[in-house]
Order: structure tokens, then sequence, then C-alpha cells
């Protein structure tokens, strides 16, 4: 069984992951493998280097994700270029992991399932809902402004479309325990 999960940037999809991984699922990260790309990956650094020049890159030379972050949220067309470096590598590193073991139950965090029709690719989506003022919120925990939080949530499929096309919407809007419960619930009708 694979799970495609998602939802908006800040909605708690890690969190939702990692409840699923106390169930005994396999978890797979795409951010987490986008960050292994930017920090380990040669062919990936002269794409971004060729696509956006030293800006993108600290005095080590590795890839600055902040300063690449401000460089493709100002652009929709620099988005798209960085999108097409990093997602098709993303999509065949997380599919290799699933047929690594067949017999096993994955959950896939995929913050752009639905944007990139992936939803083939999994046996049920699920979409975890938080309202924009609770994403915004928790983006500013993590270290983004308020405007820079909003200018990344716009440039996603808004939360609700997401919600209405998913086979299951898991509402994070409350306690972890809420949340977990959600998940049980959910488990035992798949």
């Amino acid at each position: 069984m694979v799970i495609g999960l998602t939802g908006g940037m800040g909605s708690g999809k890690s969190t939702a992951a990692r409840l699923f991984e106390d169930q005994g699922f396999q978890r797979i990260d795409c951010d987490e493998i986008a960050h292994d790309l930017l920090r380990e990956d040669e062919d990936v650094n002269r794409c971004i280097k060729k696509a956006f020049g030293t800006d993108a890159f600290d005095r080590d030379g590795q890839v600055d994700r902040t300063a690449l972050g401000g460089i493709v949220f100002e652009s929709g067309d620099n988005l798209l270029r960085l999108e097409a470096i990093l997602h098709p590598r993303i999509r065949d590193t997380w599919l290799a992991r699933v047929a690594s073991d067949t017999e096993a139950r994955w959950v896939v965090e995929i913050p752009l399932l639905f944007e990139k029709n992936l939803q083939n690719r999994v046996d049920f989506t699920v979409c975890v809902f938080s309202d924009l003022s609770t994403q915004v919120r928790r983006l500013q925990l993590k270290g983004i402004d308020r405007t820079q939080a909003l200018a990344r949530i716009e440039k996603q499929m808004p939360v609700f479309e997401k919600a209405e096309i998913a086979d299951y919407v898991l509402l994070n809007e409350g306690s972890l325990e809420f949340l977990d419960e959600q998940i049980k619930t959910l488990l035992t009708r798949i």
C-alpha cells in the first residue's frame, strides 16, 4: 500500500507522516529528498548554478536554500526552472524506494502531489488540511516571515482544492492526539 500525503505548506504533513510511521508505515519525505539532492548531487548543483548563478550558493560552494528560495519564489518562471531540475529526480528516488520493498506499507509526503499529477502513482491520496492562518503561523515558527509565507503558499494549489480531490482529508487544527485518532480511524477503512 502506498499513501500519497499532501497538503499546503505548514499544514502538518510531516507530523501526519510521522504518525503513519508510528502505525508501521515506511516514510518517504520528498522535501528531504530535495534537500539531499541540493546538498549532495553534483549534477543538480551544476544545473542550479547554470539556471540561477552563484547567488544561489554560499561561500563554501553549497546551495544556500534560503537564497535559492528567495530567487525562485520571486518569479514563477524561476520556480518552474527549479522544479524541472529537481522534480524528476525526486520522483525517481521515491519510486525506486517504494519498488525496493513491495510488501511494505508506504506513506510518501508529496507537497505537489496533485500539481505534478502523481496521484496515479499511489494507492490513496490523503490531504492534511489546516486553515491559512494556521499555515502562516507554523511557517513563521520555522523562521519564514509572513510575507514570504503567503507568497509561497500562493504558489501552490489552494489546500481546499487539494482536500476536494483527495481520497481522504485529515483536519490538523486541533491536538496531536486528534490527528492521531483520525489516522487510526482512516487505517481501519483502507
